[in-house]
């Protein structure tokens, strides 16, 4: 049966944001600047900035292809300078900061975080305390306006990295493929659930190609909106005509039909 592995492949290459890629070095650019600024500005306020989210995940889709992609940075601040209980103010104190240091750029608010678009990047900026005990530190970000929840900003990068290596690196490229397809269809999932969800595939034998099939079947629908069925059964029908094509040794229809999924 013909196959479009290298098709797909040579695809989710494009998707991801390469070392040495301009978009790659205006990134790390403006992401060393951010952190000279919250630095200078909040001083000992400010004890640690973590950058998180699938930037560092190698998962991020290129803007040109999803506008929404954002670069995620945590700003744990000194609870001991600034120890207010609700996350709010710290949220606050964060809309100030892009306000003074970049009253130019686009600023919004987007619970939990302060959302700042620099050079066509956009950065979502959270707020966190850290609670330390003699054998332990936990992180915390805002649940909402009053209350925050615990959270772990690196721990399924290792549960992604560790999936990809046992499956031979093709989980983060159809990871990308799959958002790329979530974008597309107005977001049926969120797009760290559908990474976790994919991340917890089992990829065994396949290549970037059959495991991409085999993801479309495993999405789960159930207890899930019409909206989120709907785009489902729409993509794996196409996913179907995709294999039957194939089986046709159709490569021209085959593609076609992968094109409806990812234009």
């Amino acid at each position: 049966m013909a196959n479009l592995n290298y098709y797909i492949t040579q695809i989710s290459n494009k998707l991801f944001i390469s070392h040495g890629s301009t978009e790659k070095s205006s990134i790390d650019t403006s992401v060393g600047y951010l952190m000279t600024n919250i630095k200078s500005y909040f001083g000992n306020q400010v004890v640690e900035t973590i950058l998180f989210g699938s930037y560092t995940r190698g998962t991020i889709i290129p803007r040109k292809y999803d506008s929404n992609s954002d670069v995620d940075v945590m700003v744990v601040f000194n609870t001991n300078l600034y120890p207010e209980k609700r996350p709010n103010p710290y949220r606050e104190n964060l809309k100030k900061f892009v306000n003074n240091k970049y009253p130019r750029s686009i600023s919004t608010k987007d619970l939990p975080s302060v959302m700042l678009i620099l050079s066509k990047i956009k950065f979502d900026l959270v707020p966190a305390v850290k609670a330390t005990t003699w054998f332990s530190e936990t992180l915390y970000i805002p649940k909402d306006l009053t209350n925050w929840q615990s959270t772990d900003p690196k721990g399924f990068n290792t549960e992604l990295t560790d999936a990809n290596k046992k499956y031979n690196n093709i989980v983060k490229p159809i990871v990308r493929l799959l958002k790329y397809w979530n974008h597309r269809n107005n977001y049926p999932y969120d797009s760290y659930e559908l990474e976790q969800i994919v991340s917890r595939m089992n990829f065994s034998g396949d290549n970037i190609e059959t495991g991409f099939y085999y993801a479309i079947d495993k999405l789960p629908t159930s207890w899930r909106s019409e909206f989120t069925k709907g785009k489902v059964t729409t993509l794996r029908n196409n996913k179907n005509w995709i294999v039957e094509y194939l089986k046709r040794e159709n490569l021209t229809k085959a593609k076609e039909c992968f094109h409806r999924i990812i234009p």
